[in-house]
């Protein structure tokens, strides 16, 4: 399987990587996510544009995405804005969504974007495309607030991303039992096992599924997500806390 280097970080090799989401308001409220940055352990931080209230505003955006930049300029940066049809702050069109992310991919201050898989099939493929002329890592991502879809429907939208050239494939579910956390854990395991060629990220969503979010070095996933104060979905959990038991489960 390959791995993707971003600075000095590399997905697809040794513990999983830590990502904390970057939440905010406006720019103050920015700054302020920014300082409770400090004292905690983590690889990437993810920019949550979505949050914004003025979300839709590219210039407001990318100012907001320079910001963070600036203010960490040697960290793997991952630019995200969740459509509100996969669990966003945001509601916007399609064509506003494929803005925002094409200008974060231009502007040159981003690592990494989140593109969603199901965001329409033609400006997914020619984001992706711009990301890799560009020299950004693209993840293709799917997340399903409602339910764990089956086992192969899990391994078919990774094998999908993977088809249409991510560098990195992620895909989110929301758990309704433990044995849907059991079913994520096998679709990720045999994805890693069977088919991938670019790190994974999977986990289940919520109080159930935050044992997906620990183990991933057992089953195949590359990076999982901490919060610093505010998580940016259900089941995340203090990124230092988070640091210790990858630590102690990577012995």
């Amino acid at each position: 399987m390959n791995t993707v280097k971003i600075k000095n970080t590399v997905l697809g090799e040794g513990s999983p990587k830590i990502a904390v989401p970057l939440v905010a308001k406006d720019s103050d409220g920015l700054q302020a996510a920014l300082q409770d940055l400090q004292g905690l352990s983590f690889d990437v931080v993810e920019f949550r544009a979505d949050f914004l209230e003025r979300a839709a505003d590219a210039g407001y955006v990318m100012d907001c995405l320079r910001q963070v930049r600036e203010a960490l300029p040697d960290t793997p940066l991952l630019f995200t804005f969740r459509r509100a049809e996969e669990g966003g702050e945001c509601p916007v069109s399609q064509e506003v969504y494929f803005a925002l992310v094409q200008a974060a991919i231009r502007s040159g201050l981003a690592d990494i974007v989140d593109i969603e898989l199901f965001a329409g099939d033609a400006e997914v493929k020619e984001t992706v495309a711009l990301a890799k002329a560009q020299g950004v890592a693209a993840l293709l991502c799917n997340h399903d607030f409602y339910e764990t879809p089956p086992k192969e429907d899990i391994i078919a939208r990774l094998q999908t991303m993977q088809d249409w050239g991510a560098d990195i494939c992620k895909i989110a579910v929301m758990p309704q039992s433990p044995a849907d956390v059991l079913v994520l854990l096998d679709a990720t395991q045999t994805m890693f096992g069977r088919y991938a060629k670019q790190p994974l990220v999977t986990m289940a969503m919520g109080k159930i599924g935050v044992i997906s979010r620990l183990a991933g070095e057992t089953f195949g996933s590359a990076m999982t997500f901490g919060a610093a104060k505010k998580a940016s979905a259900p089941g995340q959990i203090n990124a230092n806390d988070l640091r210790v038991i990858l630590n102690i489960l990577a012995g």
